[in-house]
């Protein structure tokens, strides 16, 4: 495996253009060690990395990146591994999220009520859930293959106006129904779009200009839990 030093170094010297021999001279080094850096089957001596800062960095930060780079490489596998882990640890967390209701993926018969109930998350990343997200259990299947029966759909409330919606699918709320659908603005209209391809069961629900003021967005998904 390539170390991390010699992708530096080849990226370093494509960037400038600059060739072996020049590194080589630069650092006053043989032409076979600094290829053997490049490479990455050989880690750098500590002599070697001071000369190449000295030469061609300009700064203490720049510098400073290197000689960890370096360090890394020096670095045992077992405890690169403990490493990841503990990185991967501080991205996951366990979270959880309020399932606030449940959206028609069918004909629109539906509830949307209080905190029906918290739905714990131990696998996903904390990082990509907006603030004041929840959940809504989906009914039906006017959004499969998308969506299932069942299945739970992350959301996010600030996705509301038309450049943040078009073309994705939504919880929305028209004339006191809720359902989740995929919404495309067109020509002055409103179309909401079943991903079923039975289309006699799951025609568009078209909602025009005048009709708007009863259609309301909950929230774009921006991911889904299958269930179990």
């Amino acid at each position: 495996m390539k170390t991390e030093f010699g992708k530096y170094l080849e990226k370093f010297m494509n960037k400038n253009s600059y060739t072996l021999e020049y590194i080589s001279k630069q650092t006053e080094s043989s032409l076979s060690v600094v290829g053997h850096y490049r490479k990455g089957i050989r880690i750098p001596k500590d002599d070697f990395v001071e000369r190449f800062i000295q030469k061609f960095v300009k700064n203490e930060v720049e510098a400073n990146l290197i000689r960890y780079i370096v360090a890394y490489d020096r670095t045992p596998d077992l405890i690169k591994k403990k490493l990841e882990e503990i990185k991967v640890e501080k991205k996951s967390k366990i979270i959880s999220l309020p399932v606030l209701g449940k959206a028609a993926a069918g004909m629109g018969h539906v509830n949307f009520e209080d905190n029906i109930k918290m739905e714990i998350l131990n696998s996903i990343s904390s990082e990509g859930i907006p603030k004041g997200a929840f959940m809504v259990e989906v009914t039906g299947d006017s959004m499969f293959p998308t969506l299932s029966d069942g299945d739970l759909v992350i959301l996010d409330p600030k996705a509301k106006d038309k450049e943040s919606i078009q073309g994705k699918v939504c919880v929305l709320t028209y004339h006191d129904q809720t359902y989740i659908k995929r919404v495309k603005f067109q020509d002055g209209i409103v179309r909401l779009i079943s991903d079923n391809f039975d289309k006699k069961k799951y025609s568009d629900i078209v909602i025009k200009d005048e009709e708007l003021e009863y259609l309301k967005c909950h929230g774009s998904v921006i991911e889904s839990r299958r269930k179990h």
